[in-house]
């Protein structure tokens, strides 16, 4: 009995175990993945407290604990969709790299071209979730803006700082410190959001003005003082890791990554890096962060009603008739969550265009 490559059963299978794709900050910080039964997600955000027990005389009764330093916020999880259509020219027609002679039939062709499709999909919405990622690490917000759809989640995060004049890097002129700037910005995040970041995660322009400034110091020469040890390596085709600093303790790297943004400007396509120009991330591997997935709702045809997954991917599928061609959409609803603000920081330390 031939398999139904194309019910909801084996499209789901078939996403179940679709091979994770490349993505640093998704696979380092959002390594906690939450499927919702609902498109509305309540989480709450830590600000940390340090509050001190008080002192009560034997006579008196103890003090409520208030519960303070957190705050729940609602989100809907935006939807993630993307769409390819096969049509009979598709099947009829040989494949890249397809025997000319005993090739596949039309059948095992569409099953080739939907494993394809799901690949480049599976790919796609990976990409997303790593834009929106960046994003809320960089700016504190993720923008939703689509079809239909315009509004910004806002995680009010302020740890941030903008250098300027000679204090930036890069600067001819620069009378910059990299390391104490590093030392203070890490305990910034010590102090308002109560983690010690352990990675820092340059732009390669800051770093080359980081390694400038550092040999301009004398860094570089004090290796039993600092232990500054630079030993690049690359981790995979985007990811170099830098080397070690000891104090502060952070390990360094430089993600070379970039994605199209059509959406800012419509009618424009611009490529963008995950990392922007001049900006360098310090964050800890520890903070408590979360990626949400809401439900995912599609229509059966055949059995007349809705059919929902749970999960962080569904594949939906259906022909029509004229002209004879068949649909395929791979849906999610992504939303990472860094539920420590104030937990990392974010400096521009040199030139940004």
């Amino acid at each position: 009995m031939p398999i139904a490559v194309f019910s909801p059963e084996v499209m789901d299978a078939v996403v179940r175990v679709m091979p994770p794709q490349p993505a640093f900050f998704k696979n380092t910080f959002f390594r906690v993945e939450k499927p919702e039964p609902t498109v509305d997600i309540r989480t709450d955000f830590y600000k940390g407290k340090r509050r001190v027990a008080p002192f009560v005389s034997d006579k008196n009764k103890a003090k409520v604990s208030q519960k303070i330093g957190f705050a729940t916020e609602t989100f809907t999880t935006p939807l993630v969709k993307v769409k390819d259509v096969t049509n009979i020219e598709d099947v009829m027609s040989r494949l890249p790299g397809e025997l000319i002679q005993n090739g596949f039939n039309p059948d095992e062709r569409a099953v080739q071209l939907l494993a394809e499709a799901m690949a480049d999909f599976n790919e796609q919405i990976t990409r997303r979730e790593e834009v929106m990622i960046s994003q809320a690490f960089f700016t504190g917000k993720i923008p939703v803006i689509g079809e239909d759809v315009h509004y910004e989640i806002d995680f009010n995060f302020t740890n941030t700082d903008t250098l300027a004049g000679t204090d930036l890097w890069d600067n001819a002129a620069s009378v910059a410190d990299p390391i104490e700037d590093l030392k203070g910005w890490c305990v910034t995040c010590m102090q308002n959001g109560y983690r010690k970041p352990n990675i820092c995660v340059m732009d390669r322009t800051a770093y080359a003005a980081f390694i400038k400034r550092c040999v301009a110091l004398g860094y570089l020469d004090q290796l039993n003082y600092l232990d500054l040890r630079i030993q690049p390596s690359v981790k995979n085709e985007n990811l170099t890791f830098c080397g070690r600093l000891l104090d502060p303790d952070l390990e360094i790297y430089i993600y070379d990554e970039w994605y199209l943004d059509d959406w800012t400007a419509a009618g424009t396509v611009t490529e963008k890096p995950m990392v922007p120009k001049g900006k360098i991330l310090l964050i800890s591997t520890a903070a408590k962060t979360s990626l949400y997935y809401g439900v995912l709702v599609f229509a059966d045809e055949n059995a007349k009603t809705l059919r929902s997954v749970i999960a962080n991917r569904a594949a939906d599928s259906w022909v029509t008739k004229e002209p004879a061609a068949r649909f395929l959409t791979l849906n999610s609803r992504p939303l990472p969550v860094p539920h420590e603000v104030d937990s990392w920081f974010v400096a521009t330390v040199s030139a940004t265009s």
